[in-house]
């Protein structure tokens, strides 16, 4: 288990709309002692990135070739979610955003990432308690995206959710990414486990962790108090995190411990790096917790 970061850590600057670059983020994470990354590649659907542009390939070479010069590595990748597709107006935003997530696999593989995250969906008109029509549902949408994966080389990893109010989501339970998983019978599906979303569930989350074991593939770090998604660095929350490195390393699980939490858009730009280096010390006592 590696310690990591999500290029996100560097991204939106406070009180300004120009965005980080994935070069710049690169550069500040390894200067702040990251030396595993994952690729956030959310914001290529949304046109916040250079990467939708024609000439996205020889940016993403220069990508990798700086952080090889860095002796980094990409272990993961967060392509766009695809819960956003169903909210586009028109034809062609959707042509786009599909073709975006495509794009994402494409440039996971270019980076070397091993595990590329994907969000779950609830089939429209059925319950999410209907296993079997949230499975087909799944594998019907991500068709391409499982095609293209597999021919490149980068697993799939399927992320539990959260219930948003009264509203159940497919895929919030240990039980049902396993029989996702089990559908797609292939060794490059597996499983992304979000600390911070399965501590907003009703449920114990250390159980889910301890069934799913080695098959959880990727992780996602981050604090909440149990209520919003806030993606707080760890011990700013209530996540029990001494239960959950245990458990983490009782299962099995080999996963790079990978930061999903915010520390730009508020933080003044002259704090950011010192925040980072922060955010790292921290995570190298979530380490020493693995045992």
């Amino acid at each position: 288990m590696r310690l990591g970061t999500m290029t996100s850590l560097f991204f939106t600057r406070r009180g300004r709309e120009d965005r980080i670059s994935y070069l710049e983020s690169v550069r500040r994470c390894h200067d702040a002692g990251f030396r595993v990354l994952d690729a956030n590649l959310c914001p290529l659907s949304r046109r916040q990135t250079t990467l939708h542009l024609d000439d996205w390939r020889q940016q993403v070479d220069e990508i990798r070739n700086e952080a090889e010069k860095l002796g980094m590595v990409f272990s993961q990748s967060h392509p766009p979610y695809r819960g956003r597709l169903d909210r586009l107006e028109t034809e062609e935003d959707r042509q786009y955003f599909r073709s975006m997530l495509l794009r994402a696999i494409e440039i996971s593989a270019m980076l070397g990432v091993k595990w590329a995250v994907l969000h779950p969906e609830t089939a429209p008109g059925s319950s999410c308690y209907d296993l079997e029509a949230n499975i087909r549902e799944n594998q019907r949408i991500y068709d391409q995206e499982l095609e293209l994966a597999h021919k490149l080389g980068v697993g799939l990893a399927f992320e539990n959710m959260c219930d948003r109010g009264q509203r159940r989501r497919f895929g919030t339970t240990a039980y049902e990414l396993e029989k996702l998983m089990d559908a797609c019978a292939s060794p490059l599906v597996g499983i992304c486990w979000d600390v911070g979303h399965a501590h907003r569930t009703s449920e114990d989350q250390i159980p889910g962790i301890m069934r799913l074991g080695n098959r959880i593939k990727a992780l996602h770090i981050d604090d909440n108090h149990g209520e919003k998604d806030l993606h707080l660095m760890p011990f700013l929350g209530s996540v029990p995190w001494e239960d959950v490195m245990h458990a983490l390393y009782v299962s099995g699980c080999q996963a790079d411990l990978i930061y999903e939490i915010r520390i730009n858009g508020s933080m003044p730009d002259e704090l950011m790096d010192l925040s980072a280096r922060y955010c790292r010390q921290v995570g190298e006592h979530l380490l020493s917790l693995y045992r």
